[in-house]
């Protein structure tokens, strides 16, 4: 019988990397529309996707060991970087909508930094799959 490898690091990217930019595309169909279950949307993509990103970080430092033997080589430095500034950018923007759930129907200067850690969020997260690609694929 064949040995199945999981690879849990992929799935776990391709699970956040899916619900962050959902979340973010939910926000600019709220800002058009002013949809409040867009809005609620907005909230529940990001919390998951940031979930994800941690479960992303964690699955990425196991097979990194594993496969690259710990290798401390820029491409991991900048993934990490980018995978913690992710996790905080998506943590800010949900603590902010948790404390103030009127949040995005006000143009106040949080509403502004909820939309600029989304965008941070969703940014730093691409990038560090956009190094992923290149290390399985090059």
């Amino acid at each position: 019988m064949r040995k199945i490898k999981i690879h849990m690091h992929a799935i776990s990217v391709h699970f956040a990397n899916g619900l962050i930019p959902t979340s973010l595309l939910f926000l600019f169909l709220f800002l058009l529309t002013g949809n409040p279950d867009l809005e609620k949307a907005v909230f529940f993509t990001l919390l998951v996707g940031t979930a994800g990103i941690f479960a992303t970080l964690v699955t990425g430092l196991v097979e990194w060991r594993k496969d690259y033997q710990g290798a401390w080589v820029p491409v991991f430095k900048k993934k990490l970087f980018l995978g913690l500034l992710a996790l905080v950018a998506g943590l800010g923007a949900s603590a902010l909508r948790w404390l103030f759930p009127q949040l995005l129907y006000t143009a106040e200067p949080l509403s502004w930094l909820f939309v600029l850690l989304e965008l941070l969020c969703c940014g730093a997260a691409a990038w560090a799959g956009y190094l992923g690609g290149r290390l399985v694929f090059h």
